[in-house]
């Protein structure tokens, strides 16, 4: 096998000291970890770490459309970094907060192998990149075209209404404006059933939801739908305000933070904490073979990179033999190992574009009760009191009222027009004789 490791000197930037110094700890998703120079605690950072689904560019996948690029490289960065929010989503949705991977050594089994397979890259996984390229379309964008932190917001929206396992809702506060009420209205509204398909344990969509299923979901989610928060954000101008820096550090210490969709122009990663001025990271910048029934998953090594070379780095050519007749990509054990990243990255907190969004997940609706708290009390504070968002009870009187999205009829009435190849079509039906 042949990967790619496209990424800057910062890939290697992250020395023992960063870790070692004393006086102020490291914080990811919601987590604290104090640095006091113990050994024990740095391998408890980078375990965490590591446990954060990791999703990157990848290639030789079907191609997209049927017809179109059979690799990211190159633009689907965001989309990655969408990838690994939701992922964090969905492990705290279903496996619980701070879950740890179990390493290498055993295969994905239950849940979190269901996780795993609705990120394949193929378009019968719900959140492939497949799906998320092709709902980009809808938001103005071109197939295989860069996105930025906003439309990725939009486009997860979109895609999380099909999702019924999951049942995730999911809100895009735009505006730079959270309104409770908004979040509570579309906490509590559920998708029509006649678009709403089920993901199954084979990563494959269902078109149909069974009145069985549909009960049990309107009763289970009766007051409350866990429900994540997007806020699309602008920093500044160029570059990042440093006066923001603060409400960042306080962000990362809510229990509800699930990260931010950033990076630098054009270049997008993913931030899970922070330490002082330091934004930990995740970057999807590394080119790997797409798991498919032929590929061996055994056959990714993760010492194989080398030098550095005009910021791109090319691992040692390592081609395997595939596995033929393989019922499946994730019958061996470690197979999963290629969505864990096992290196820790960091960026000085000026270097960040000012173009992010801040992602909050909110199971029950005292978690939101609580994060509105927290807000309302100045966790996200920032210097000097420029708030990085506006956050309010309700809409003010005036305002149009909130519609939340709950999806896209499928089912489109088409009477007004005809079909010209019926065979019972009159073409004089279709005009005025006019004398």
């Amino acid at each position: 096998m042949i990967e790619m490791l496209t990424l800057e000197t910062s890939f290697y930037e992250l020395k023992d000291q960063f870790l070692s110094d004393a006086g102020s700890s490291v914080v990811l998703l919601g987590k604290e970890f104090e640095c006091d120079g113990a050994e024990s605690k740095s391998k408890d950072i980078k375990s965490y770490v590591t446990s954060r689904l990791w999703f990157t560019y990848r290639r030789y996948f079907p191609p997209i459309g049927g017809t179109g690029p059979s690799s990211d490289q190159g633009w689907g960065c965001m989309m990655r970094c969408a990838q690994m929010l939701m992922g964090e989503v969905l492990l705290r949705r279903h496996l619980g907060r701070h879950w740890e991977w179990r390493g290498k050594s055993e295969k994905p089994t239950g849940d979190y192998l269901r996780i795993l397979k609705m990120f394949e890259d193929n378009k019968n996984a719900l959140y492939s990149i497949h799906q998320i390229a092709q709902m980009s379309v809808s938001e103005g964008k071109q197939l295989a075209e860069w996105i930025g932190p906003n439309t990725a917001a939009q486009v997860l929206k979109k895609l999380s209404v099909f999702d019924a396992w999951s049942d995730v809702a999911i809100h895009v506060a735009l505006d730079s404006l959270l309104v409770d009420a908004d979040v509570h209205q579309m906490a509590t509204t559920l998708p029509d059933d006649d678009f709403i398909r089920i993901v199954q344990e084979d990563g494959k969509v269902n078109d149909t939801l069974s009145s069985v299923a549909a009960e049990e979901r309107k009763e289970s989610n009766a007051h409350w739908r866990p429900t994540l928060i997007l806020i699309p954000l602008r920093l500044g101008l160029t570059a990042t305000n440093p006066l923001y820096l603060k409400a960042i550090q306080g962000f990362f210490s809510l229990p509800q933070c699930v990260g931010i969709l950033g990076g630098r122009p054009n270049h997008a990663l993913y931030f899970v904490g922070i330490k002082d001025d330091k934004m930990i990271y995740l970057d999807p910048h590394y080119t790997q073979n797409t798991l498919t029934k032929s590929a061996s998953c055994a056959s990714f090594d993760r010492d194989s990179t080398v030098g550095y070379d005009d910021g791109f780095e090319h691992a040692a050519e390592a081609v395997e033999g595939t596995v033929e007749g393989r019922e499946s990509a994730w019958d061996e054990a470690g197979c999963d190992a290629t969505f864990h990243c096992p290196t820790l990255l960091w960026m000085d907190y000026k270097d960040v574009d000012p173009s992010l969004a801040l992602g909050f997940f909110c199971r029950t609706r005292d978690e939101y009760e609580d994060l509105a708290r927290r807000l309302r009390e100045g966790a996200m504070s920032s210097e000097e009191k420029f708030p990085v968002f506006e956050h309010i009870e309700a809409r003010p009187p005036k305002w149009p009222k909130f519609k939340p999205y709950v999806g896209v009829k499928a089912n489109l009435q088409m009477n007004e027009f005809l079909d010209m190849g019926e065979p019972n079509y009159e073409q004089d039906d279709a005009f005025e004789v006019l004398e």
